[in-house]
């Protein structure tokens, strides 16, 4: 189990101007945290698992031999999560209306930094104005250049990013913070990103900090003792497969809560209507630490539908650098025609922060292309077998239109030729073999890489409307559809296989129907992939 260790410490920053500097700090010369003496520091705790955690609250002052220390701030790292910090003795890390600490499987690490009233410790750099990065998730110094500039006097920019101080000017000074620290020579490189600036000591009103904001304002003729951090962290990246054909999305037989059963392939023509399908997703953590993510599983009809049912959320911890499978406590039911599976993520501290609260936000689900990493997946594809010279067809739907109202929604096609052999060489063999973790059960043609390589066909896709509505050709560029019943969004596509097409042969057709911004409905595109693969000698019964 892991232990929840406490630090207590007071920040002597450097002398200002030099000579010793923020980069590759030692203890002996540069700006540290040194023990508070004579302050009584929490025991370690060993903790649970998953367990929740609140700190001791550390005293607000401290005095021994003739100086003060003021609490600065507190700084929880190695619980699940990107690290927190609170500058607010009030509202510690972990507390209430603070998110709770989770406890994972990482040692946890309680910082406690103090400012000494007078510019420095006992031995400090003395009284100034002192500015300093640090990294929330890791709980240390960094060492990196952090401002771009400062106005006007942008030649006291190095003052700032070498010795951590700049000298009171008779006129006022904004500073400004890089959104990543920027790389320094000697300093290993950091990815973290720009947080907050947090006043650590200073008069009222003085610096001056503005939210989130990267500025930092220094007024006119300040008096001494003015102690402010830029504060960084370790954005997570956590993530799914993105695309319409994602290998992250699994449906599987019997339907399980808890466990995996028989998968379905990608592509499959077997979802069968009303059959309740197990409905699962794998979620990557490339983080260096551990993450809680939430999972939502949705039910989109129609085929190139926007809206749909929200099954349920799952909150998960996933390890650092892993990857986990995340069940849906409801199963996925195709409810006639073609029915998307679809999951998004919510992540704090990173780029996926979709939380959605109901059905309705179904409109709202990121996009999931690029392909790639990304905070949304879909698994909205079919296969059916055509011969050489016949003609093919699907049916398809826009689900439900409502709140689009009376805008045309367009359709264009794209369609791509994988010849039998496509795949039956040496650097092909190689892209499976090197994308095999996660495209390992997914048809050659359909991982991203080989895919792109994949030549353009013009079968001709051929759309008439099975529902009531207007229907304009664009020759060429696709189709432009308006329905009267904005619940009937019916249409059909057809073409002909080309006749010297062989066996094995597979034509990818893939549709994308495009839906324009309406009021608060926001534009987005919805693909669907129609893969024909080519069966010789398909017989009619009777023939």
């Amino acid at each position: 189990m892991p232990s929840a260790i406490y630090q207590y410490v007071y920040y002597e920053p450097l002398n200002v101007g030099g000579p010793e500097t923020r980069q590759n700090r030692n203890p002996a010369t540069s700006s540290k945290y040194l023990p508070v003496p004579g302050i009584l520091v929490p025991s370690t705790n060993v903790l649970a698992t998953g367990s929740t955690f609140t700190p001791d609250v550390p005293p607000a002052s401290h005095s021994f031999a003739g100086h003060t220390y003021n609490f600065g701030f507190m700084n929880v790292s190695g619980c699940v999560g990107a690290g927190e910090t609170s500058t607010d003795i009030a509202h510690l890390p972990g507390s209430a209306p603070l998110a709770p600490l989770v406890v994972g499987n990482a040692v946890i690490n309680i910082l406690v930094v103090y400012i000494v009233h007078g510019g420095g410790g006992p031995g400090g750099g003395g009284p100034g104005i002192y500015l300093d990065a640090f990294n929330e998730t890791t709980g240390a110094f960094l060492d990196n250049f952090f401002i771009t500039s400062i106005a006007p006097d942008n030649s006291l920019t190095s003052n700032v990013n070498v010795y951590g101080s700049l000298p009171v000017e008779p006129h006022a000074e904004t500073l400004v913070a890089a959104a990543h620290p920027i790389n320094t020579p000697t300093v290993v490189n950091s990815t973290a990103v720009f947080d907050k600036w947090v006043k650590l000591e200073g008069p009222a009103g003085n610096p001056v900090i503005s939210g989130s904001s990267l500025n930092l304002g220094v007024n006119a003729s300040t008096p001494s003792d003015i102690a402010a951090f830029a504060f960084y962290k370790d954005r997570a990246s956590v993530y799914i497969t993105g695309g319409y054909e994602s290998p992250d999305i699994l449906l599987f037989t019997p339907f399980s809560p808890t466990s995996l059963g028989t998968l379905l392939p990608i592509g499959s023509s077997s979802v069968v209507s009303g059959v309740h399908y197990g409905f699962a997703a794998v979620v990557h953590n490339d983080s260096a630490y551990e993450v809680s993510t939430k999972v939502t599983f949705w039910n989109i009809p129609g085929g190139v539908g926007t809206s749909g049912a929200m099954l349920d959320t799952q909150t998960v911890i996933i390890p650092a650098t892993s990857s986990a499978t995340v069940i849906s406590s409801l199963p996925f039911i195709n409810t006639g025609g073609h029915t998307c599976a679809v999951v998004s993520i919510d992540t704090d501290d990173s780029p996926c922060q979709f939380d959605p609260t109901s059905s309705a936000d179904s409109v709202n689900i990121p996009n999931p292309l690029p392909v790639g990493h990304n905070c949304s997946a879909w698994r909205n594809t079919n296969t059916i077998s055509v011969s050489p010279g016949a003609e093919w067809n699907f049916e398809i739907a826009l689900g439900d239109i409502q709140h689009y109202g009376e805008a045309q929604i367009g359709i264009q096609f794209n369609v791509q030729h994988a010849a039998a052999d496509f795949a039956r060489n040496e650097k092909a063999f190689e892209v499976i073999k090197e994308h095999r973790r996660i495209y390992s059960k997914t048809p050659p043609y359909l991982i991203p890489v080989l895919r792109k390589k994949l030549p353009s066909v013009d079968l001709k896709p051929v759309v008439k409307l099975v529902s009531k509505g207007e229907i304009e050709d664009r020759k060429g560029e696709g189709y432009l559809l308006r329905f009267a019943d904005k619940t009937a969004t019916g249409f059909k596509v057809s073409g002909v296989v080309p006749a010297n097409a062989k066996a094995g042969d597979t034509f990818l057709v893939q549709l994308t129907a495009h839906y324009p911004k309406t009021g608060r409905v926001p534009a987005k595109s919805i693909g669907f992939l129609q893969i024909l693969v080519v069966k010789d000698n398909l017989r009619v019964k009777g023939k």
